[in-house]
């Protein structure tokens, strides 16, 4: 192991936020023999990554928190060779989960029939996203379209409207599962707006095909904008054949 130096020292102090640590450092240094240097130096640069390390294991175990999953579901636990169609896109997903970072918010729409792993993709990507350090909120389209109802109704829809808006990447499950009136759908209508505009990530889970989106939302033109946006930066990916519960039993039966 190479020997650390005050310059190393003084980042880890930096980034701990001890500016003034880092700018006192050289001054007392100086009338340390080398020896009691190296010591020090060691000292301090395992102690300063120790509470660098634990802050962002603090710090990780908040956004999953915040993310709301219901259910951690990691791309290592999901099974590709289930069908072919989950084959035909395990290249172009894996790219996007391992590209992850803040200069690389992801944005993906995933449709198909229940059973696929469109959530569980989904959810990946989002604990992917805490880990590299982004704010994610995992919401299903019927609690989002009744949380921004009922702040509507209780004069809170502007604290409700931004905490859709706010995070880094936003996951909206099971798009489809609901029909949104025409209040409902300028509602959403606004949150997918102001994330396209903002170039924040979003990703969508739905059962339906986009030409048949009218049936969610509330008439053929907010239909078409809301995939618009939703689609203008995504990656799309289109799951269809036997579902994972399919596959199982066939591998029971052998």
């Amino acid at each position: 192991m190479s020997d650390v130096t005050l310059d190393q020292v003084q980042k880890q102090l930096t980034e701990l936020r001890l500016k003034h640590w880092a700018a006192q450092l050289p001054r007392d240094f100086e009338s340390l023999k080398p020896i009691e240097e190296k010591a020090w130096l060691t000292l301090l640069s395992r102690w300063t990554q120790s509470e660098l390390t634990e802050r962002n294991t603090t710090l990780i175990a908040t956004r999953i928190k915040n993310a709301r999953f219901k259910r951690i579901q990691t791309v290592e636990q999901f099974d590709f060779a289930f069908n072919k169609s989950t084959k035909a896109i395990q290249n172009t997903y894996l790219k996007l989960h391992r590209e992850l970072d803040r200069e690389h918010i992801p944005s993906a729409v995933f449709t198909g029939n229940t059973g696929l792993g469109k959530t569980h993709l989904s959810r990946a990507l989002g604990y992917a996203a805490c880990q590299k350090g982004l704010s994610v909120l995992f919401v299903t389209a019927a609690e989002m379209v009744n949380q921004l109802g009922h702040a509507q109704r209780t004069f809170q829809l502007e604290a409700e409207l931004a905490r859709h808006k706010r995070p880094q990447l936003l996951i909206i499950d099971e798009l489809g599962y609901v029909s949104m009136d025409a209040p409902e759908s300028n509602l959403f209508f606004q949150v997918i707006s102001a994330r396209h505009d903002q170039a924040l990530g979003t990703i969508a889970t739905t059962n339906l095909p986009f030409g048949k989106f009218n049936q969610i939302f509330a008439n053929d033109a907010i239909a078409h904008v809301i995939v618009d946006r939703l689609v203008s930066d995504a990656e799309l990916f289109y799951l269809e054949g036997p579902s994972y519960r399919e596959y199982q039993r066939k591998l029971k039966r052998r």
